[in-house]
């Protein structure tokens, strides 16, 4: 699934563009998942696992989502730097397709200025035209407070908690929160 340009005006007054990232922006989508992933504990890659992958990996990547009916990656850009990533998709399997998964990363320079409930809002109209799709799921991690505060906005109810799934780096322990969204 392809999202063409959507410009967003935050609280602080930054002009944002949330779109599908195009083929040539593959290294970009990697220099920032290396920062995403060494600045922030909350998500589950790390340095070393965005140094494993290749251009041509984000290439295909981009490629399937680009090509699909049940998948959509955006990429989140200010003054034409890349910022921020999200990504949306059904399971594949009969027993799941009704469900699909999401992930969301922002550079912490632009947290807290509303930019993460534009980018869910645009992900999440792009997630419900996926077909069959009746509910949307999302892992968090729970002393990740600012992400949990916006899935609950969102409308994201709890369904579980699976406790210590996560020793972050400094060594603190976190629970995770497996939360969905009926759609």
């Amino acid at each position: 699934m392809i999202q063409s340009s959507v410009t967003f005006i935050s609280k602080n007054n930054l002009q944002f563009e949330i779109r599908t990232p195009r083929e040539d922006e593959a290294q970009a989508t990697l220099d920032m998942m290396l920062v995403l992933s060494a600045e922030s504990p909350y998500i589950l890659m790390t340095p070393e696992s965005v140094r494993q992958k290749t251009v041509d990996g984000q290439i295909k990547w981009f490629q399937e989502s680009a090509a699909s009916d049940a998948a959509v990656i955006l990429a989140v850009f200010s003054e034409g730097r890349m910022i921020g990533l999200c990504d949306g998709r059904s399971y594949k399997d009969v027993k799941r397709r009704h469900r699909a998964g999401l992930g969301i990363s922002i550079l912490s320079e632009f947290r807290g200025c509303g930019l993460g409930q534009k980018l869910m809002e645009v992900l999440l109209d792009n997630m419900k035209s996926f077909a069959g799709i009746q509910i949307i799921e999302l892992d968090v991690m729970l002393n990740n407070h600012s992400a949990l505060k916006l899935y609950e906005k969102l409308g994201f109810k709890k369904a579980g908690v699976f406790p210590n799934a996560f020793i972050l780096p400094s060594g603190e322990v976190s629970d995770n929160l497996t939360m969905y969204l009926e759609v």
